[in-house]
C-alpha cells in the first residue's frame, strides 16, 4: 500500500465543513470510487453533482474532482459513516448509529441552517424513527432537516428527474432560509 492508499483507508474523504453554512449534504459513507478518488459522489452515474447545478443550488456544473469549491455555496459535505463499503448493505446497524453519534456533533457544533440527508435510511437510522422525504417537522437545535432519496445510480426506484424535483424543492427552502436569515 502507498501512503495515499493507507490514508484512504482510514480516513478517505475529508469533510467540507464551518460554521454556520446555509446547507450541508449528509450521505450515508463513501463508495468504492469516492474512497479510491479521495472525492464525494465519484460513483459512476450517481446524480449529485448534475443535480446540484440543474436545481439552482450552484451556479456553476461541477465535478467530484471539485468537490472541495462546494464551500464557494457556502455548501458542505459529511457522511454518516467514515468507512468505504460498496452499499449501505455492507454497514452493520451499530456501525451507523456510532456514525449518527459523530454526525450530531459534527451539526451540533457547525450549526448549519440546513441538514439534507441523501437517503432516507440513512435519517431514519439517525432520527430512530421512520420519515418522509421532504423538509422535516423535527429540526436539531437550529438545524431544518431535508430528506431526499439517495442519488446513486442504485437507487432504482427514484429516477434522475425525480431526484430533480427534491433537489427543486431544496433549493427553494433553502433561499426561502437566506432570506429570513438577511
Amino acid at each position: 500500500m502507498t501512503g495515499r492508499d493507507t490514508a484512504s483507508a482510514v480516513n478517505p474523504l475529508a469533510d467540507y465543513l464551518r460554521p454556520n453554512l446555509d446547507l450541508v449534504f449528509v450521505g450515508i459513507n463513501p463508495g468504492t470510487k469516492s474512497a479510491a478518488t479521495c472525492h464525494h459522489y465519484a460513483g459512476p452515474g450517481n446524480h449529485f453533482w448534475p443535480l446540484l447545478f440543474e436545481s439552482g443550488l450552484i451556479a456553476e456544473p461541477l465535478t467530484f474532482h471539485e468537490d472541495a469549491r462546494i464551500l464557494e455555496w457556502n455548501i458542505g459535505l459529511t457522511n454518516m459513516v467514515a468507512r468505504p463499503s460498496p452499499s449501505i448493505t455492507d454497514l452493520s446497524l451499530a456501525e451507523m448509529r456510532a456514525g449518527a453519534v459523530t454526525l450530531r456533533e459534527k451539526l451540533e457544533r457547525h450549526r448549519p441552517r440546513i441538514a439534507c440527508f441523501n437517503g432516507k435510511r440513512i435519517y431514519e437510522i439517525f432520527a430512530g424513527h421512520q420519515c418522509e422525504f421532504g423538509l422535516q417537522e423535527q429540526s436539531l437545535s437550529q438545524t431544518d432537516v431535508f430528506v431526499m432519496p439517495s442519488t446513486s445510480a442504485r437507487t432504482a426506484a427514484y429516477q434522475r428527474a425525480d431526484k430533480l424535483k427534491f433537489f427543486q424543492a431544496l433549493a427553494h427552502v433553502v433561499r426561502r432560509e437566506q432570506q429570513v436569515a438577511s
